[in-house]
């Protein structure tokens, strides 16, 4: 076997970050590339019809492609640049890159991460949820924050204002390990308010993106943001969402991960909580607002967790049949 020099290695993170910047070339492409051609650099040897004429592609992407070699040196200098502000910049290759993330199949290729936590296990809960929330259900995720700490689990959200912010703050608060995931670069913390939020998760926790230049908060952005939160966490908590809610993208992702989703069951149906009644109703796991030991329970024991993942959504609402459901108020 060819030995691979230092040299070789950081050569290929180069062409691969560069890669991941093209405009329009995202994980699945990149894949798709890296398996035509054998490795990232002799992508660079092709000629423009062989990459023009492969699936997803065409002539503009394959101009874009082949301009890279021109501007590696600017390239360089970015991830330079990174590590001087102490951003780590991730491969899907390096033992750093979270295990439970390599399994999505558009895992981000090129993952920033700052902070105090470098070794990200699978014990990772998301806990997502609407950013105008109720007082009911800001005291449920609190609540659960709280369990899941004791218990020895890593909280992910994304830093969004309401369930989000909740669930940072009460892992904080229980001096616990919590992960936030940007839509946006690492540099623009969005929204703006939860700065000192953010600035208290990296003393003691991480922030990713999947964005190693400047990135506004777009929609198109915030929604891929939910495959990685989805991505890094063992199973997906949604406490109180509307049905078009950028939560559901997270729950819908860890559904096509086969991951459990788990989400509050309000006996009121109303605007906030009609998102969370439908994740039910398609087969999540229900839990009301007074079993948090249960969903921490279950989490503890994946053979009995995977027994009600797989349950009818019927069968899953027997199970909390004899408890009374609390309704949420309006904050």
């Amino acid at each position: 076997m060819p030995h691979t020099s230092e040299s070789d290695v950081k050569r290929n993170r180069e062409y691969l970050f560069a890669l991941a910047s093209v405009d329009g070339i995202g994980p699945i492409r990149i894949k798709h590339l890296i398996k035509r051609f054998g490795n990232v650099e002799q992508i660079f040897d092709a000629d423009i019809v062989e990459i023009a004429q492969l699936p997803q592609f065409n002539h503009t992407l394959a101009l874009r492609i082949l301009a890279i070699p021109n501007k590696l040196a600017e390239f360089r200098k970015k991830l330079d640049g990174l590590a001087n502000q102490g951003i780590s910049v991730l491969f899907s290759d390096d033992t750093e890159y979270p295990t439970l993330l390599k399994s999505v199949p558009d895992a981000p290729t090129v993952l920033c991460r700052v902070g105090a936590v470098s070794d990200i296990g699978g014990k990772c809960v998301a806990i997502v949820g609407t950013r105008y929330p109720t007082v009911n259900s800001i005291n449920v995720t609190l609540g659960l924050t709280i369990r899941l700490v004791e218990a020895g689990f890593t909280v992910v959200s994304g830093l969004a204002n309401g369930i989000d912010t909740a669930a940072h703050r009460g892992t904080l608060e229980s001096n616990g390990t919590t992960i936030a995931v940007l839509s946006t670069d690492l540099s623009t913390i969005y929204p703006p308010e939860n700065y000192t939020l953010a600035r208290k998760i990296f003393e003691t926790g991480c922030l990713f993106s999947e964005h190693p230049f400047s990135m506004p908060p777009t929609p198109a952005n915030l929604v891929l943001r939910n495959r990685i939160i989805s991505g890094l966490a063992m199973a997906t908590v949604v406490v109180e969402t509307p049905k078009d809610g950028g939560a559901m993208y997270t729950a819908r992702y860890a559904e096509l991960l086969d991951r459990p989703v788990f989400a509050c069951h309000w006996r009121t149906e109303n605007q906030k909580s009609c998102g969370t009644r439908h994740l039910i109703n398609k087969g999540a796991l229900p839990f009301l607002p007074d079993q948090l030991d249960k969903v921490v329970d279950m989490l503890e024991q994946p053979e009995n967790l995977q027994n009600h993942t797989h349950g009818s959504s019927a069968e899953q609402i027997e199970l909390f049949k004899d408890k009374e459901i609390e309704s949420p108020s309006d904050s």
